[in-house]
């Protein structure tokens, strides 16, 4: 009994460090941009394969591995579990970027074209210029971190597919990447309300700083809204077609999040931002997918 006892324990421990390698390693939050990428290629009817999706994974996986490493010290305050599971192979880090970057690398010589290597270059300079030169602009401008890390997700989204197909740039892009921008200034904004404390001593002038918890949560309710009206009228000039109207389904999803984060306490917001808020992103090609099956099934439904 007690060696069985042990040995369950010891599993579970084991599924724990999983979790949190899975969760605080930045493997759930990189899987966003090939998400986004999957939705837009599928909505556009773009080519996409494999390696793109590999490529646009390991660019935020960087980034996020990158960021963690050099705000270990911060987080230490306001996330004291991922700091835990970090600070635990803080010394391999430069070891796993080094593997992640030659990845990234080879797959980059060996699949995109001068065009798409520019762009993503751009874009993780871009990423990492945030915390060395313009993390302070936070202090100075109000919610400037939401509106640059949004927009850089929307542009990674949107304009990927175009660059590695070298197809023309048409409205259907820049509509849906309002639509991404807007559903991912949501999702920045409300992972700020777990950092109020926090940016507030450090002069931040967030949006959850400036507002408040309940205020905040009211606008993100109205931005969730606003985000499908370029979807809609997408739909209406015939570029975007009707079944993208399944992704109204998060609407309701992101909704029933920001509800319950109401009265959650700041541990629960942190579980909140990096599962139930990330993973949004992650079910929107299956739902679209989905959306196209029944569409063969079901041809006069629309």
């Amino acid at each position: 009994m007690i060696l069985a006892k042990s040995a369950q324990n010891h599993v579970s421990k084991y599924l724990k460090t999983i979790q949190n390698e899975i969760v605080y390693g930045g493997y759930l939050a990189a899987l966003v941009a090939p998400s986004f990428v999957l939705t837009v290629s599928l909505i556009t009817n773009s080519n996409i394969d494999i390696q793109l999706l590999a490529i646009s994974y390991f660019i935020p996986l960087i980034i996020y591995s990158y960021d963690y490493y050099q705000d270990l010290e911060e987080d230490s305050k306001t996330n004291i579990e991922r700091t835990a599971h970090l600070s635990n192979k803080a010394r391999l880090y430069p070891f796993i970027l080094s593997i992640y970057v030659i990845i990234l690398g080879l797959l980059l010589i060996l699949y995109a074209n001068i065009y798409l290597i520019g762009f993503i270059l751009t874009l993780v300079l871009l990423g990492i210029a945030y915390n060395h030169l313009l993390k302070s602009l936070t202090s100075k401008i109000p919610a400037f971190k939401n509106f640059y890390t949004a927009f850089i997700w929307a542009a990674a989204g949107s304009f990927f597919p175009i660059l590695y197909n070298l197809n023309e740039i048409e409205i259907s892009y820049f509509l849906i990447m309002i639509f991404i921008f807007l559903k991912c200034l949501v999702n920045v904004i409300f992972f700020d309300l777990k950092d109020i404390k926090s940016d507030k001593k450090q002069g931040l002038r967030t949006l959850p700083v400036l507002w408040g918890k309940d205020k905040t949560i009211n606008f993100l309710n109205i931005l969730n809204l606003s985000a499908f009206f370029p979807l809609f009228l997408g739909i209406y000039m015939g570029v975007i077609p009707d079944y993208a109207l399944i992704m109204t389904v998060f609407y309701f999803y992101t909704a029933y999040y920001l509800k319950k984060s109401r009265k959650a306490e700041d541990d629960n917001l942190i579980f909140i931002s990096s599962t139930l808020a990330d993973f949004e992103f992650i079910l929107w090609p299956f739902l679209i997918l989905l959306a196209q099956k029944l569409l063969l099934i079901y041809p006069n439904v629309l």
